[in-house]
């Protein structure tokens, strides 16, 4: 469970921004921004804005349709897409299964394929613009999907190329999970080489050289974490919510004193989170933090519904939901995952659940 922006389901995938996504809009927003003031391609200020925050959605768009191109393929190689997660120069498409390593490579080959298309085709809009200013946001946009198409070429998690190498390892016999420690390591050295190649663009005075600047650092940052993730990928297949929850039989009333409820569900010192409910509806979550949060001389004088965190839909996950799935979601008010069963609440899934496995 972490951090992002819940955009909404198409067709059943459930697509997540990541915070990176909206880095990359800034950026490039910004670099489009300064290109179009400096060359004094645009009429004022206002209007170079207004292009500079156009050319900032539609490059997220881009990414978008770069990572819908793989759901697209794993579907059409009968695998099941669970999720989108957009990140600052691609995607991660949640694929439930194992996708053999001719899939994996035709898959992972669909998202640069897409790009560069894109390309050509801000390409052809810049030729056919009637403004100059126009035009060289055209030529901005086409540049960026070409330099996404060919940045996720490169090897190493999280990049297109990283999926397509541990592909072509585990086509030659090593084991999935091995190969997948090989190609964080090849991401690593990759994301440096990028930075240096973005410091001497920048040295040269090519403004798009802080595009692969903060690339190659963005890659450096997430492929150990990535291939970890893919790992734990492994280790999850097939699992679900309700494998890995601890159930909850009976909510705890928010009246209840805190020492009361301690008496009643608390284990060894450390209370797993418990489920709280008014009038027979569960309105939040109490756990071990949140009791820690008052001194243990007050736990006789205070309800639990004055330290429980509320929960909201987005706390909620169905007992069947796929853990792959629940990795990547954005964490809920609570930071905790609240099974249900049929619209009844049957466990939670405190954040250490996940890292024991």
């Amino acid at each position: 469970m972490t951090g992002g922006i819940r955009l909404g389901v198409i067709r059943g995938v459930e697509i997540v921004a990541d915070a990176s996504a909206a880095v990359l809009a800034l950026l490039f927003g910004t670099v489009v921004f300064v290109h179009l003031l400096s060359d004094e391609l645009v009429s004022s200020n206002e209007r170079g804005l207004v292009l500079a925050v156009v050319a900032g959605v539609l490059i997220v768009v881009s990414i978008l349709l770069h990572e819908f191109a793989h759901a697209v393929v794993a579907r059409h190689e009968g695998q099941r897409v669970l999720g989108i997660r957009l990140f600052m120069f691609g995607g991660y498409s949640i694929i439930e299964g194992r996708p053999t390593p001719t899939q994996e490579l035709k898959i992972a080959a669909a998202g640069p394929i897409a790009s560069i298309g894109l390309g050509a085709l801000c390409f052809v809009a810049m030729l056919l613009a009637s403004g100059d200013d126009i035009a060289a946001t055209a030529r901005a946009l086409a540049l960026a999907n070409v330099a996404i198409g060919v940045f996720n070429l490169f090897p190493g998690f999280p990049l297109d190329g990283g999926r397509a190498l541990r592909g072509m390892i585990a086509a030659r016999g090593e084991d999935r999970v091995a190969a997948t420690r090989i190609v964080s390591l090849v991401g690593r050295y990759t994301g440096w080489a990028v930075v240096a190649l973005g410091v001497v663009m920048l040295v040269l005075r090519n403004p798009f050289g802080l595009f692969w600047l903060v690339g190659g650092w963005f890659l450096t940052a997430t492929a150990i974490q990535t291939g970890r993730r893919e790992e734990l990928t492994q280790a999850v297949d097939g699992l679900t919510a309700g494998d890995i929850m601890h159930r909850v039989d009976r909510a705890v009333p928010s009246t209840m004193y805190v020492a009361r409820m301690v008496d009643l569900v608390g284990i060894g010192g450390h209370l797993r989170s418990q489920a709280v409910e008014e009038h027979g509806r569960v309105i939040g979550v109490i756990g071990q933090d949140e009791v820690d949060s008052v001194s243990p001389s007050r736990w006789g004088a205070i309800p639990v519904g004055r330290l429980m965190v509320p929960i909201g839909p987005s706390d909620l996950v169905p007992i069947d939901e796929p853990l792959e799935m629940l990795m990547v979601r954005p964490s809920g008010q609570s930071g905790r995952a609240v099974v249900v069963e049929q619209g009844t609440v049957v466990g939670i899934i405190d954040p250490m659940d996940l890292h024991q496995i």
